[in-house]
């Protein structure tokens, strides 16, 4: 193998060099819109300059707008369509003329409405685009955060790149999974909202994304199935290479119904996709929430040897119902090992705990306690994971002390086991009831990650996360 670095065919789609903006307001505030991509490109730092077109606006947010594209003076790469759909004809051809390598239609009304004249008007516009060597991403769509091209789609996304690229039929979808996976640690290489898909469809981007060297696990959202034989391929093509994930709509009448009125997406048979995901060795989720969940699981966790989890943590009503939640998900909980309980005995006190799995102790928080808890289960052949829940609800003055803390020590602690003994450790913060718990659960949570620990909102959601990593990894074995 060769050590150079295959450049996939579409990454110049993902790295303007510069970008042209149609269809700002001289009013508009940094919502969504074509004021919103400007406000969003300079907050993530676009490095190349930007070029609002107005027809008589002298600038705007401290940039200088020009009547029309071609009246910009410089080179444009990428062009931001926020005019009504009936311009967008006329920007296209702009677009031809001024050389512009790729135009993401923001632009709305087209074959999404139902309406057969704003259809054909659509594919016009694609076949218009294809001849002149342009592509499209959408119409009808939020289109592209890449970090390290400092493209962003909405505010609040990061500069900080990282390993997970997401597929999006939907803007709100790619937003809220940014949004989501944030504070969980995750940061993303790609993310791309493709709306209608008139010309780049899911498939395009499937397979961008097997190749690009900067995205380690892929997560998708898909409404509808567009070229299904090709669909397949590139799905197959993704999940033989990287983990995949997607969440598919249309699993009921209702919702299909709300796909084609979304994005003109007809969302076909869930049973068929549902076997495709299955020969292609992709995950198929149910939630946004689900989508984040297997993110986190497959960028920290990766892998486990078995099904084997020891639950630990104070609580013995949350530990009887961890265990009825991880044994529903397909998890097993062995029990504890004789050498392992003798271990635990020394450090646990008696009263009101449970030396058995799940481990109830609030001998954890009694110096030396925490890690003595650990240790041993750990140490157990018989444990694949061990998942930790934990809740902040005291408050300031609680009698374990002083969360802040706390919380930093466990998490380090959590961190350091985990490297030693080469065996997951996640970690279930269970709801705050207070405002300070809940700011001292967001802080852990933050601990936790920068720590290499997986973090789920409830036990459950991190069972059913983990069980579908353990039959994932059966599915990849040959035989």
């Amino acid at each position: 193998m060769s050590d150079a670095v295959t450049i996939p065919a579409l990454d110049y789609v993902f790295h303007p060099r510069s970008i042209a903006i149609a269809g700002v307001s001289a009013k508009e505030g940094p919502g969504f819109g074509g004021g919103g991509f400007v406000s969003s490109l300079q907050e993530v730092g676009f490095r190349g300059p930007i070029f609002l077109i107005h027809p008589s606006a002298p600038a705007i947010r401290g940039l200088r707008c020009y009547p029309s594209l071609l009246d910009i003076p410089d080179e444009v790469d990428y062009c931001i369509s926020s005019v009504p759909a009936r311009f967008v004809p006329e920007l296209l051809e702009a677009c031809i003329t001024k050389g512009v390598k790729v135009l993401h239609l923001f632009t709305a009304g087209f074959t999404e409405t139902g309406d057969a004249e704003r259809a054909k008007m659509e594919q016009a516009v694609v076949a218009r685009a294809r001849e002149a060597g342009i592509r499209l991403i959408g119409p009808n769509c939020m289109g592209l955060y890449v970090p390290n091209g400092r493209l962003a789609m909405m505010g609040g996304q990061p500069a900080e790149a990282g390993p997970v690229g997401m597929i999006s039929q939907s803007g709100m979808n790619a937003g809220e999974f940014v949004r989501y996976a944030l504070p969980r640690g995750i940061r993303c290489s790609k993310v791309i909202s493709f709306g209608n898909g008139a010309d780049l469809k899911a498939a395009d981007f499937f397979d961008y994304l097997a190749d690009d060297p900067e995205t380690e696990i892929i997560a998708a959202y898909l409404e509808g199935i567009q070229d299904g034989p090709r669909l397949a391929r590139a799905i197959r093509k993704a999940g033989a290479v990287k983990p995949t994930v997607i969440l598919k709509s249309g699993r009921t009448a209702e919702g299909s119904r709300a796909a084609n009125s979304h994005t003109a997406s007809l969302a076909g048979s869930l049973q068929i996709f549902d076997a495709l995901c299955r020969q292609a060795g992709a995950i198929r989720v149910e939630s946004v929430e689900e989508l984040v969940d297997m993110a986190v699981t497959f960028r920290f966790v990766k892998r486990v040897a078995g099904p084997n989890v020891c639950v630990v943590g104070g609580g013995g009503g949350a530990s009887v119902l961890a265990a009825d939640d991880l044994g529903a998900a397909g998890l097993k909980l062995p029990p504890i090992l004789p050498e392992a309980a003798a271990k635990l005995a020394k450090v646990t006190q008696e009263a009101g705990t449970s030396i058995r799995n799940p481990i109830d102790t609030m001998s954890m928080w009694q110096p030396g306690g925490f890690e003595g808890t650990l240790r041993p289960v750990l140490e157990s052949e018989n444990v694949d994971m061990v998942l930790y829940h934990t809740s902040f609800g005291m408050g300031p003055g609680a009698r374990f002390g002083n969360e802040r803390d706390r919380s930093r020590d466990n998490a380090l602690a959590l961190g350091k086991l985990q490297a030693e003994f080469g065996k997951p450790i996640v970690v279930a913060i269970r709801p705050a009831t207070t405002v300070e718990g809940f700011a001292y659960s967001e802080e852990f949570q933050e601990f936790c990650w920068r720590n290499g620990l997986a973090t789920y909102p409830s036990i459950a959601r991190a069972g059913a996360s983990l069980a579908r990593l353990v039959r994932w990894q059966e599915s990849r074995i040959p035989g």
